[in-house]
């Protein structure tokens, strides 16, 4: 379950490194150049290359912030494959859209686990798959099509359960100031009757 605590960023770092996972070699994305994972890139992107976009996340039904609620966050995957026969490159990047929705699908729970997010994800469900566009990668002159595909990370939050982690760090940490306080001022009364 995601949390404050943990944060929405976990599931980002999920994702990214389901990517990763796969990008070694015998790996579903052994044959990748490059994958990005920030929305600003100005470098272009090398072949074939996958570019990871997190869309805005959104509220699966309108609920209380005192409740538990599910999320949705769109991921947009950008597939590029040069080839010199553009039937070719389309046909390459639409089977590396489908190759990084396996990579996340077969890797999500024990990605997430190896971080510490044992809850964090509750599905990966289909969006949206975009069989043909186009973009211009670095050190080429020509366009090259570009395959899309979005799938939504389903991960659930409790905000009452994140306040209640909250006042208990705040807790703890209130107890520590006391205790190391209590343990100086113990110290300071030593010294003091060390000098009588």
């Amino acid at each position: 379950m995601t949390s404050i605590i943990t944060g929405l960023e976990s599931v980002t770092k999920t994702i990214k490194q389901c990517l990763i996972n796969e990008n070694i070699e015998h790996g579903l994305l052994e044959d990748v150049e490059e994958i990005i994972t920030v929305y600003n890139n100005e470098d272009g992107i090398e072949t074939p290359g996958v570019w990871m976009v997190q869309h805005p996340t959104t509220a699966r039904d309108k609920v209380d912030l005192r409740q538990q609620m599910t999320l949705v966050s769109p991921f947009e995957f950008i597939c590029v494959e040069y080839d010199p026969d553009p039937e070719t490159a389309e046909e390459k990047s639409q089977n590396l859209a489908t190759r990084v929705a396996v990579a996340v699908l077969k890797n999500y729970l024990t990605v997430q686990q190896s971080l510490g997010y044992t809850r964090t994800i509750k599905a990966i469900e289909f969006n949206t798959y975009m069989p043909v566009g186009e973009i211009t990668p670095r050190g080429k002159a020509e366009k090259v099509p570009v395959t899309g595909i979005i799938l939504d990370v389903v991960h659930v939050v409790n905000w009452m359960n994140c306040c209640r982690q909250l006042e208990s760090i705040s807790q703890t940490v209130v107890n520590e100031d006391n205790d190391n306080e209590e343990n100086n001022n113990n110290e300071n009364n030593e010294e003091i009757g060390d000098d009588d």
